[in-house]
């Protein structure tokens, strides 16, 4: 059935869908350049996971499954195709189960079509934003199914025949066709069958041009997603480069700017956005958005070697504001519910370090943070010399090691430990369970400096540096191997980030090492608990460390612990706000931590528990601020654990 023109139509189609793949590479080109080329075999194993399993999208249901069918449809249609060109000659035996499984596909790809169709336009949620190129795409994916059918059921009703019942669906719609003279629905299946290519043809032909590039760049993305420590910045060239973050679209890198291209408004990281649930101008999905707007619009004078004399900026011009940057709490639950694995905390956090290293930019109390932390090294700026004070004022004892020294475990304090008043106890009372379980540990004393997180976060690359070169300094003549720390932010520094400057450690969390101990029989929660319990999990303990089943079995060995589930856990939680650099900040109302401590305390909980100094402190303030504080406790898991071994 196809002619010449058929067969040109083929090509031009090929023709101008390369051309417009070639077209959004060459303008990713202009990026910096990226290691994403290694592990050609991890990648590919990653690429067809993601895609295969729909793991991300299929999260969110019914919608999820509606993707999920569209996709089926068309890579089952895909591979049945490509198996009957293989094939010269198929046996009789496997035509009607082959002919099955192509109605099946359409009729999947065509109740997934529609359902997201009406999701869209019916249902319309505030997350999606509806633009042309949104119903032409799904237009044309059902004007493709809806065509298929009808050619099938056209050519039935022309032939009949029981054999056709191996289209049960195409069988039935030809019945009333079967009625009329063969000559009419023979007539109309060359019509129908040509609108039917050419749709197929369209639909190939705009795929790099329309909502439908996902499946060309969007699997792109995914196959030169980030591989390595999850959540680790990448760190800048302090004593070589000139330019340090990026403040000009352009010094993005390539793969920055393929997640530009990759996004498809699907607005996930949006609604779940801490910001943007609590009435903050930051939203991901405008972020990501806007700067691929301001990209396009200045690559013309990119290309022309024109940029310098751009004239629209693109923080605080058309790409994003301050105030956007500035709010984000790096909790990375938009990178985590992104299908197309889009990093937007990396381009937050190199923003960042363009406003504070080039433009000495930065909120007035992040000026303080900062100045604190490199006279005092420390973000209180309680001065270094007396780091050690909370020892005495806890009354526990702990050796501060020194050279030769013979040790299990270094005991990172952090800073919340030395100099927050309320986090003293929840230090003292790890001290008091690892003595009861009888290990050698120490720690370092005034030689422990600020890991560096709230300031790396907040954009400032070099002070992190150079705390960082003076921390693994004083550990490796110690001969550190093993660190515990009690604070998230602590443990994804020192495990992900340190090993970038050469600091290579066994970093544990102290939910992690304290169920262990239980584990080996070497702690016993022996005396019951009578408590109904939340576990608030923080971001940096499940989404950066996938820390999660931890936490919750520690407080299932206590006896009497009843444990209930807010709404958001695990993965999934809701921020507590105080990340990037935000524990310093002052928020508007309404409050992250407000938020947060309103579904902790709808579970009817009488204990809020919690493993992160952060998070201890905005739950706190949460629960007084909706003046709940007499009759629910927030507590850390050491805390509550030490009462159990009493």
């Amino acid at each position: 059935m196809i002619n010449a023109l058929d067969f040109g139509l083929l090509v031009a189609a090929g023709v101008v869908f390369v051309v417009g793949v070639v077209r959004v590479l060459r303008r990713v080109g202009v990026g910096g350049a990226e290691v994403r080329f290694d592990n050609p075999r991890g990648r590919l194993v990653a690429l067809l996971a993601a895609v295969f399993a729909h793991s991300r999208i299929r999260k969110e249901q019914p919608e999820g499954n509606h993707h999920y069918y569209l996709f089926l449809a068309f890579a089952g249609m895909l591979g049945l195709v490509v198996v009957v060109q293989l094939a010269f000659a198929l046996p009789a035996w496997l035509a009607g189960p082959l002919a099955l499984g192509v109605e099946g596909l359409g009729l999947l790809g065509l109740y997934g079509s529609w359902r997201l169709y009406r999701r869209r336009y019916g249902e319309q949620p505030e997350r999606l934003d509806n633009q042309l190129e949104d119903r032409i795409g799904l237009v044309l994916v059902l004007g493709v199914f809806v065509t298929g059918f009808g050619v099938t059921a056209l050519r039935i009703g022309t032939t009949g025949g029981l054999w056709n019942l191996w289209h049960p669906v195409s069988y039935a719609v030809s019945l009333p066709l079967q009625a009329l003279p063969p000559e009419v629905p023979a007539a109309l299946t060359g019509w129908v069958w040509r609108i039917h290519l050419y749709l197929v043809l369209f639909t190939l032909a705009t795929v790099p041009y329309t909502k439908l590039s996902h499946l060309v760049f969007g699997s792109a993305n995914l196959y030169f997603q980030n591989l390595g420590p999850k959540g680790a910045f990448a760190p800048l060239d302090i004593e070589n480069s000139e330019v340090f973050g990026v403040g000009e679209v352009e010094r993005f890198t390539w793969k920055q700017l393929l997640d530009l291209e990759a996004c498809v408004r699907c607005g996930r990281c949006q609604a779940a956005c801490p910001a943007y649930n609590t009435e903050k101008s930051l939203s991901p999905k405008k972020l990501i958005q806007d700067l691929k707007g301001h990209w396009l619009a200045k690559l013309p004078a990119i290309r022309t070697g024109e940029s310098e004399s751009y004239a629209d900026p693109m923080i605080d011009g058309s790409g994003v504001s301050q105030a956007d940057l500035w709010s984000c709490t790096t909790c990375r639950h938009c990178m985590e519910v992104c299908p197309l694995q889009i990093e937007h905390v990396d381009k937050v956090v190199d923003m960042r370090r363009h406003l504070v290293l080039m433009e000495g930019a930065m909120p007035e109390e992040l000026v303080t943070l900062n100045r604190n932390v490199e006279n005092n090294f420390n973000p209180w700026g309680v001065g270094w010399s007396e780091r050690d004070n909370w020892l005495k004022r806890r009354g526990v004892e702990v050796p501060v090691l020194k050279e030769g020294d013979a040790f299990d475990i270094l005991l990172w304090v952090g800073c919340a430990g030395s100099f927050d008043d309320r986090y003293q106890k929840v230090v003292a009372s790890t001290v008091r369970l690892l003595q009861k379980a009888g290990i050698r540990f120490g720690i370092l004393g005034t030689a422990e400096k600020c890991c560096g997180d709230p300031v790396r976060a907040s954009g400032n690359e070099y002070l992190y540096q150079s705390l960082v070169g003076e921390n693994i300094a004083a550990m490796d003549a110690l001969g550190v191997q093993t660190i515990v720390t009690t604070c998230p932010h602590c443990l994804k520094s020192l495990d992900k980030e340190y090993p970038q400057f050469g600091g290579n450690y066994r970093v544990i969390h102290h939910a992690e090492y304290l169920l262990q101990l239980l584990g080996e029989g070497r702690l016993k929660a022996v005396k019951p608990l009578t408590a109904k319990t939340t576990l608030h999990d923080s971001c940096y303990l499940s989404r950066y460390a996938g820390i999660t089943r931890e936490p919750r079995e520690l407080l299932q060995r206590i006896e009497g612990v009843e444990l209930v589930e807010m709404e958001r856990c695990r993965e999934d939680n809701f921020c507590c706000g105080a990340g990037g650099g935000r524990m310093w900040m002052e928020e508007e109302a309404p409050r992250i931590n407000n938020v947060r401590a309103t579904e902790a305390l709808a579970t009817g909980a009488s204990v809020i528990s919690s493993a992160c100094p952060f998070c201890l402190t905005m739950l706190d303030d949460g629960v007084k601020a909706a003046k709940r504080e007499d009759e629910v406790k927030v507590l850390d898991l050491a805390e509550i654990l030490e009462k159990a071994t009493a």
